[in-house]
């Protein structure tokens, strides 16, 4: 009973492969192949051993054409396996098609895998520098846990200090994030305008940075459809202090008329309250960081950072000299700046010898547009901790 049962699996088997195997115009069958070693996740390293064996019914196989994310394999080998190096982060598709001695092709073997190595990203912060990040993660998690696992590896592996963050649409799921970054600490606003909501939310590292006196100013105002989030940070690293007054915004969007006069509102009252608590003469280190939804550079009728621009003796955009060239736009799909630092004057001490810079992420990780924002990371450098 047992040989018979085997006999007739092995005959169904064979059944199976014939059928798949179907002759040619010429008589010829098709060959077939099979992986025998194909990884479907890969953590620790940029690179994927892929094998196989190829079988031809009716002549010999004399080669594979295989590929990457590519469905007509172009790449010749006559080996049954072969190694990729420098794999981008993400979703993959190995391709593979056996060649018979007639010259025919085999129906396409797809291997689907995912490369999530680390080493993709690059690490950009020291215990000499602070950073300071403004970072719009739309609509967080835009892609559920996918969003939520990328963004546990992307964070560590930066070592940034601070993140300025726009769009903390779950807030379930941002203190998920938190819990998986154990090195770090976070809180979000308290706004709240209904079922869909984009809070405003900071992100910084435990061990270096205490928050205190948290609260958000304009409630109510329509210029600011998100209250601003303000705190004082205090940065310790190597013997040395930086303190300073955060403010954390994110813009009303839009290109409408309307829009344009709500931003510039905005930047009008954000001025005043500025100009008001340095006039008080206590803390003069300012450092407002956020989606504006503007760009720096635009004609002085529509430019509605002019209250900031026109005050050159107390203000300064860190990002300004990015503006206007599109390999450092903070929007990945059109180049555009609308993400920006700005510092009160007393902080240029801080500043000198620091940079700001676009992180282009999305040049890194393939899924980065479809697993975390529209939005690049703008990071400036403060090299406070020497």
């Amino acid at each position: 009973m047992i040989i018979f049962f085997l006999m007739n699996k092995w005959l169904l088997g064979l059944i199976l492969i014939l059928s798949c195997t179907e002759p040619l115009p010429n008589g010829n069958r098709k060959p077939t192949v099979v992986f025998t070693i194909k990884p479907s996740v890969i953590t620790d390293v940029d690179s994927a051993r892929f094998q196989w064996q190829g079988t031809d019914f009716d002549g010999r196989i004399v080669g594979y054409f295989y590929g990457l994310d590519d469905t007509t394999p172009s790449i010749w080998t006559e080996s049954t396996g072969v190694t990729l190096y420098n794999l981008s982060w993400g979703s993959h598709v190995f391709c593979l098609q056996a060649v018979d001695d007639s010259g025919a092709r085999s129906i396409v073997a797809l291997a689907p895998f995912r490369i999530e190595f680390p080493g993709a990203i690059p690490s950009l912060g020291n215990d000499t520098t602070l950073e300071i990040v403004t970072w719009n993660i739309q609509n967080f998690p835009k892609n559920g846990d996918s969003t939520l696992m990328l963004l546990r590896t992307i964070i560590p592996r930066m070592d940034l200090d601070l993140y300025c963050i726009q769009e903390i649409e779950d807030t379930i799921a941002f203190l998920n994030l938190l819990a998986g970054l154990p090195n770090y600490q976070g809180f979000y606003s308290r706004d709240n305008y209904g079922s869909f909501y984009q809070k405003t939310a900071v992100i910084y590292k435990s061990g270096m940075i205490d928050v205190s006196d948290v609260h958000q100013i304009f409630w109510g105002n329509d210029s600011f459809p998100r209250p601003p989030l303000v705190m004082t940070v205090t940065a310790s690293s190597n013997g040395a202090t930086f303190d300073f007054r955060l403010i954390v915004l994110h813009l009303k969007a839009g290109s409408s008329v309307s829009d344009q006069a709500r931003r510039a509102g905005a930047c009008r009252l954000l001025k005043t309250y500025i100009d008001s608590q340095l006039a008080r003469g206590g803390e003069q280190d300012f450092v407002v960081a956020g989606d504006w939804n503007d760009e720096l550079d635009k004609p002085e009728p529509q430019n509605v950072f002019l209250p900031f621009l026109a005050d050159t003796i107390n203000y300064r955009f860190l990002t300004q000299p990015l503006a206007g060239n599109e390999f450092y736009g903070s929007l990945v799909t059109s180049g555009v700046l609308f993400d920006h630092i700005l510092v009160t004057s007393d902080v240029l001490t801080e500043y000198t010898g620091g940079r700001t810079t676009t992180l282009r992420l999305d040049d890194e990780l393939v899924d980065y547009l479809r697993l975390i924002s529209d939005h690049r990371p703008v990071v400036a450098t403060f090299p406070v901790f020497k």
